[in-house]
């Protein structure tokens, strides 16, 4: 039970607690808190990752780039010049060396970080990919058409 005298806050420890506070935000970056103007929290932010991003993929992710809100983090491709082509222009836009390569879908899908991913295959890559995409628990964005046939359809759908 509490009483009178463990409830009362003395003046230094009301002080101590008010300065930490006011201390706060200039201790954590404003970025992290989506303060500075135009910033995004890294909570808010959707983290996304391209396989096979050739021709018709490089305006989707032109357009992708240009969101506040998301961060491209990876591309697969098994074309080691496409690989680096996507990297160049992810790098430039953020102005680092951040974006990851890979070469099999699989080590990309594994990426906890990763939220969602562009797809820009071949059409018959669309559906088998955005199904193991979706098992692996990433929201999809993929050109059409997203599958060949009715069963592609469904097992898209049940993915």
């Amino acid at each position: 039970m509490m009483t009178a005298e463990s409830e009362s806050v003395s003046r230094r420890g009301f002080m101590k607690t008010a300065g930490a506070l006011c201390a706060a935000p200039m201790i954590v970056p404003s970025s992290v808190l989506g303060q500075r103007a135009g910033a995004v929290p890294p909570s808010d932010r959707i983290v996304m990752g391209g396989i096979g991003i050739g021709n018709r993929g490089i305006s989707d992710l032109r357009a992708f780039l240009s969101y506040r809100d998301l961060r491209f983090a990876a591309v697969c491709d098994v074309r080691n010049e496409r690989r680096e082509a996507v990297k160049s222009m992810v790098d430039a836009r953020y102005q680092n060396h951040d974006c990851a390569m890979y070469s099999d879908q699989y080590e990309l899908l594994a990426r906890e970080d990763i939220d969602a991913v562009l797809i820009a295959t071949p059409e018959f890559w669309h559906a088998p990919l955005s199904i193991i995409a979706a098992q692996h628990g990433k929201d999809v964005y993929c050109e059409k058409p997203c599958s060949m046939t009715i069963a592609e359809s469904r097992a898209l759908a049940d993915a």
